[in-house]
């Protein structure tokens, strides 16, 4: 074999390392982002449940500064 084709095969392995690793991550990623979708779409449910139970009263938004603050609501 010459030099440039040892190169070569060198390139080649470690590209193909780095593919698998890739793969691998892109796997793990995928696995999270269905598992993040699940859980969102549980919750999701919960709320509407929630909110079904609750007779359709209103659900504060976090960002409604407190009566104490002294704004116009």
């Amino acid at each position: 074999m010459t030099d440039r084709q040892i190169a070569l095969e060198s390139k080649i392995a470690t590209l193909e390392r780095t593919v698998d690793q890739l793969a691998g991550e892109l796997a793990a990623h995928q696995f999270r982002i269905d598992r993040l979708q699940q859980d969102l779409t549980a919750l999701v449910q919960h709320l509407r449940q929630s909110r079904a139970a609750n007779a359709g009263e209103p659900i504060e938004p976090h960002d409604t500064p407190p009566p104490h603050w002294g704004g116009s609501t």
